[in-house]
């Protein structure tokens, strides 16, 4: 698959087939993943993986902590959005509603329950950064997160990323003896796409190019 194709065909999936993903495939994913670009190359990134027993009981602890904090699904603003950005969640929202729906939960119950069971994905990925670097380091990180999601595209595999979890930093750390001095950025669940659940039978829009470009000829 032509990195193009990755671009266009990819899609945030949030049911998972029940199957094994071995080690090879993840590790020559991550290895896409470093060979993104960065500020004079520190690859200020680091990912903690986690399958199996290990991973069953990350999501057992995460959605105890939901049931008891019942964090909410949101843009982490502390002002409103502009309209025109807001809308687009709206729209998003418009769409994916009647298939969550079909799934028989809630919208906002399956997205909250479903991020911190990582929608029920075989491998989840966990992306920290040392807490030493800026906030402008995150940039790094994020091209190296699209270079893991255009990677498992491209090798017939499936991804979700959720900003959710790290609302559960504390209980993360401890189960998975993440050090103090590394903060939890993204989840990102990854396996086989359920092709037959509703809840991946959609694509949300993205805007024109000319809601988000400007042009000096």
């Amino acid at each position: 698959m032509d990195i193009i194709s990755a671009m266009q065909q990819r899609k945030s999936i949030r049911a998972y087939l029940a199957k094994e993903v071995s080690r090879r495939d993840i590790e020559e994913i991550l290895s896409c993943a470093s060979l993104a670009p960065s500020a004079i190359n520190l690859q200020p990134w680091e990912f903690i993986v986690t399958y199996g027993d290990e991973k069953d009981r990350l999501v057992r602890r995460l959605l105890k902590a939901r049931l008891e904090r019942q964090v909410k699904c949101g843009p982490g603003t502390d002002r409103p959005l502009p309209e025109r950005i807001s809308l687009r969640a709206t729209e998003a929202m418009a769409i994916m509603e009647p298939h969550i729906s079909a799934t028989g939960l809630t919208f906002n119950r399956f997205i909250e329950e479903g991020s911190c069971s990582f929608y029920g994905a075989p491998v989840a990925i966990i992306v920290v950064i040392d807490k030493i670097f800026p906030a402008i380091r995150y940039l790094d990180v994020g091209l190296a997160v699209s270079y893991l999601l255009l990677a498992a595209q491209a090798k017939g595999l499936a991804t979700c990323p959720i900003g959710l979890i790290a609302a559960y930093n504390d209980d993360i750390s401890q189960m998975l003896n993440i050090s103090d001095d590394k903060e939890i950025l993204l989840g990102i669940s990854l396996g086989y796409a359920d092709e037959d659940s509703p809840a991946n039978a959609f694509r949300t829009r993205r805007v024109d190019i000319n809601e988000i470009v400007t042009w000096y000829e």
